[in-house]
Order: structure tokens, then sequence, then C-alpha cells
């Protein structure tokens, strides 16, 4: 599988790269373009539809994968899923993939319109759970936990089950969305998230459980292709940025990646994994919480952007963008380390 994962990776990283300047050109054709004002930190206006060249790279890469065997014989497995020695369905690993498409599709088509022309919150969260409950259908969902101190394996209502799995995605893509506020800081961190959990889900493909190791399979591909495409785009939105990604970048960005957690690092054989996406992420998730709290104790809408956030704070106090990103990049690497290494130790666990 190793070269499925090389060229996912390869193949999105060179189309991000080489639409990304396309991108710029459409987004200043339409006039779409992220002007300066009191609570942003560029001078000049940007460019605001990166987030097409990081969708055409992540789907483009996926998708050529198609050209291998190997990858069909992955999307063509079905598991028979039975409960109390009643057949209650047929798991596909090729719906689950569709379903993520679709469900990234959606977010991307809402996001360029949020980039055009700023979507109210309420109609947007709505959208939002209609793409988390799209990719729900296709057997995408967190349906259960493999507790350390029982033998089988728990699983959940279907209800608990659609609810958790909404309220995990949409936490996910508002997470990336609300992060995304200096050159390069978003696709970096999702960058680094991508190649943890590719490297986590490497880590347990081995399981002998065949359903888990083929999701854990076509979430380390996702993977590949989701970190090329950050990687293609980073070049040209690091400091001094030349685009944004904005909504549509980003909203997708943090749909896919929650997506590939539902069916990754989530499947591994021990409560832990529930962890080892939180750990990955923790740093941009503390930063979000706290700044819902300050706008909920300042009467503010959650959802309204202001100049709070830790990098804010810390340009206040004479940071420059590169070192405020560089530092929280190594934060990031060094709690993906330690989720990487709970991976193992669990491993030789169990």
């Amino acid at each position: 599988m190793n070269y499925l994962y090389l060229s996912a990776f390869v193949v999105s990283l060179i189309i991000s790269f080489a639409f990304t300047p396309l991108a710029g050109f459409l987004a200043k054709k339409f006039n779409v373009m992220d002007h300066p004002d009191e609570r942003k930190i560029h001078s000049k206006a940007m460019p605001r539809w990166g987030g097409i060249a990081i969708y055409l790279g992540f789907v483009l890469g996926v998708c050529s994968l198609f050209f291998f065997p190997r990858f069909g014989k992955l999307l063509a497995f079905k598991h028979k899923i039975i409960i109390n020695n009643d057949l209650v369905g047929i798991l596909s690993i090729e719906n689950q993939f569709i379903g993520i498409l679709l469900g990234g599709t959606i977010l991307f088509i809402l996001g360029l319109l949020d980039d055009k022309k700023s979507i109210p919150a309420v109609p947007k969260f709505l959208i939002q759970i209609i793409a988390a409950l799209a990719v729900i259908n296709y057997g995408v969902n967190i349906s259960g936990l493999n507790l350390p101190f029982l033998t089988n394996y728990i699983n959940f209502p279907l209800l608990f089950s659609q609810i958790i799995t909404t309220f995990w995605l949409i936490g996910f893509m508002n997470t990336i969305n609300l992060i995304d506020g200096l050159d390069g800081l978003a696709a970096g961190v999702v960058a680094i998230a991508a190649t943890t959990f590719l490297v986590v889900a490497i880590l347990q493909s081995d399981t002998k459980i065949i359903l888990f190791s083929k999701q854990l399979k076509l979430a380390a591909i996702l993977c590949a292709a989701l970190a090329g495409a950050c990687i293609g785009f980073l070049f040209h939105n690091f400091h001094p940025a030349k685009i944004f990604m904005g909504d549509s970048g980003s909203q997708f960005l943090g749909f896919i990646l929650g997506a590939i957690t539902v069916i990754g690092t989530l499947k591994t054989t021990a409560v832990v994994a529930l962890f080892i996406p939180i750990i990955v992420v923790a740093f941009p998730v503390l930063d979000v919480a706290f700044s819902i709290l300050r706008r909920f104790s300042n009467k503010k809408p959650i959802m309204e952007a202001d100049k709070g956030h830790f990098h804010h704070r810390l340009l206040g106090k004479g940071w420059n963008q590169r070192e405020i990103v560089f530092l929280i990049y190594i934060i990031t690497f060094v709690l993906s380390l330690s989720a990487i290494l709970l991976t193992i130790f669990n491993g030789r666990m169990v």
C-alpha cells in the first residue's frame, strides 16, 4: 500500500501547487477578496479562493489512484454488520469514500459562497449539519468503542452514534476555520495533523479486524492526499502570503480531517484511540474553546471574529507572523509525536 500513499501525496501536492495561482486569478476576477479592517492583520486586499486549489489537489490526488488495481480492490471491500445475530446492514469502503467526497464537496461549495458573500451563522451551521448527515448516511460514523476492560466492541445506539458523529465533524470544521488567522497557520497545522494520522493509521492497519484494517488503509490514503494538498498550497500561503484559503479551504480541511479520524484513528483497538486525534489538535481546540468562552462572557456572537486568539496576543507582544506560526507548528508537532508514541505503546499493550 505504500506506493498508494506516496502517489496520493505527490499528485495532490503538485496539483495544489499548480492550481493555486489560478485560484488567485479567479478570486480577483470575481472580486472574492479579503479586505483589511481593524480586526485583520493583513494590510492589503488578498484573494481568498485558495480552497479551490486545496480541494482540487485532494480530490484529483485520491481519484488518480483509480489507475492502481489495488485501490479498486480496497474500495470493493464490503462487510456485513450483524448485531444479536441479525443483519442490520452492509458497510462498504467505496460508499465511505464517496460519502467523504460528497460531504467535503458540500462544505467546499458552502465555503465558496461564503467567501464571495458572507452567509449568516444559522444557515451556515445547518448546511454543516447536512454535510455531516450526508457522510453518516454513507457509513462514516462513530459506531462504538473497544473498551480495554471489556472483550467485546461496544456498539452505540443509532441515534447516539449520529449525534456524536455530527458534533465531532462540526467541531473539526469550525476549529480549523477559526484558527485560520495567520499566513500558513491552518494549512501547516492540518498538514502536520494529517501526517500524524497517516503514521497512526499505518501503525494500526495490521489489526486482526479486517473491516478496521480496510478503513485504516483508506484513512491513510486520504491523509496522504490531504497532507500533499496542504503543503502544495503552503508554498503560496506562507508569510508573506499571496493568497488565503478562505472558508472554502478551512471548512473543507476541517471536515476531511474529522472524517479521517472517524474511519481511521477511532477504529484502533482501545478507548485510548479516542484521545489520539484530540491530542494532535489540542492546541487549536483549546484556543478556539477559550475564544468561545471569551465571546460568550463578553456577550458577543460566538462565531464573530475577534483579535483575542493566542496568535493575536503574541502579535501584540511584538512577535512576527513567521515566529508565531513556527511556534504553533512546533507545539502541534510535539503533541503529534506524543500521539504516535501513545499509539506505539498502546499497540504493545494489546
